[in-house]
C-alpha cells in the first residue's frame, strides 16, 4: 500500500529532483538565483513553513518566495 502522505519526513532539500526542479522555477521566477545553495535553502524555508501553510486560508507560493527573498535579505 502506498504511503498516504508522501511528503511527511521528507527532506526535500536532500532529493536530487527536488533541488533540480526548484532550480528550473528558479529560472523563471527569480534568475538571479537561481543556484544550487539558494535552492536547497529555498526547499529548507518551504519545509519549516509548509506546517503553516495547510492550515492557512488562501496561501500563495508567490507570497512564500517573496518571504523568503526578504529573510535571505536579512541574513
Amino acid at each position: 500500500m502506498p504511503d498516504p502522505d508522501p511528503f511527511h519526513d521528507r527532506h526535500l532539500y536532500e532529493d536530487e529532483n527536488a533541488i533540480s526542479s526548484t532550480l528550473n522555477y528558479l529560472k523563471i521566477k527569480d534568475p538571479e538565483n537561481a543556484n544550487r545553495e539558494y535552492a536547497v535553502s529555498f526547499l529548507k524555508f518551504m519545509q519549516r513553513f509548509a506546517f503553516h501553510a495547510e492550515h492557512t486560508e488562501g496561501f500563495d507560493y508567490e507570497t512564500l518566495l517573496e518571504q523568503f527573498k526578504k529573510s535571505k535579505q536579512k541574513d
